[in-house]
């Protein structure tokens, strides 16, 4: 399965996870993030992270993969993410599983992401665990299930070795390839969403937001399919993005084994403030 990452920048879950260690930089940090001010966000967090805090280096990921604060740098992000990952951090594992699913900054691998999204799961609660279980049954919808034994026997090796050396080099790679077409579909639209894919009464409110989307092309290179794995919170740009992503998304089709097939993907949608 191809993932294209299209107008997204964040990770599905990027802040909060965790205890009350380091408390006081920890929420300075994240009162600093929560206004933009991302240099400082930084401050408070690289020391927490070098001292091996687990939501600080998650946090630390995050500012490095969306360029916040920091030049933009996806292999810092994934140093960070692993550290965090290796305690059995939620929400790193959760990003992890999100850049496998995209291939960014790593080739695409169905089989590692179903298994980061599967430690995820099994480590956050309540909705929180329910979407990312959903983010790994996206993944699971275009494995077979040789790929799907595959990542199952990682996770519970990733567990009995108390989380590390989970990313195992020794996975053959026809076993993440498998299903992964011959090429991969291309966008030959713009993603990027325009002032016309505002609905009109979100424009008069101001809304804003990010809605994370699973959608279907077709052997046409059109969106057959598309439905909201993570909602934005305001229904109005729910519906807006899988009307754009079904109305002006268009691709020269994936082809496997020579000819055109059907993949699913999986993309976040921003919605600036206006």
């Amino acid at each position: 399965m191809h993932l294209h990452r299209g107008s997204i920048v964040a990770a599905l879950f990027t802040l909060g996870f965790g205890g009350s260690v380091m408390a006081g930089p920890m929420e300075d940090g994240q009162a600093a993030y929560d206004r933009g001010d991302y240099p400082e966000a930084l401050l408070q967090w690289r020391p927490l992270a070098e001292q091996g805090i687990a939501r600080a280096q998650n946090n630390l990921g995050v500012l490095y993969e969306n360029g916040k604060g920091v030049p933009q740098d996806v292999n810092e992000a994934l140093k960070w993410y692993r550290l965090a990952a290796e305690q059995n951090y939620g929400g790193a594992e959760n990003n992890l599983g999100l850049i496998y699913a995209l291939g960014r900054g790593v080739p695409r691998d169905p089989v590692r992401s179903y298994m980061w999204f599967s430690l995820a799961a099994s480590s956050l609660a309540g909705d929180i665990g329910k979407t990312v279980l959903e983010s790994r049954n996206v993944i699971a919808s275009a494995m077979t299930p040789a790929q799907i034994v595959a990542a199952t026997e990682m996770v519970l090796k990733c567990q009995t070795t108390n989380y590390k050396k989970c990313e195992r080099s020794d996975i053959a790679a026809s076993d993440s390839a498998s299903l992964v077409p011959s090429t991969p579909a291309v966008a030959t639209t713009p993603h990027a969403v325009t002032p016309r894919d505002y609905p009109a009464e979100s424009v008069r409110l101001h809304e804003s937001g990010e809605v994370t989307v699973t959608y279907v092309i077709n052997e046409q290179g059109s969106v057959a399919k598309c439905s909201v794995v993570l909602s934005s919170g305001k229904g109005r740009l729910d519906e807006a993005a899988c009307s754009m992503v079904k109305q002006r998304w268009k691709y020269k089709p994936a082809t496997e084994d020579g000819k055109p097939a059907s993949v699913q993907y999986i993309s976040k949608i921003v919605f600036p403030p206006r």
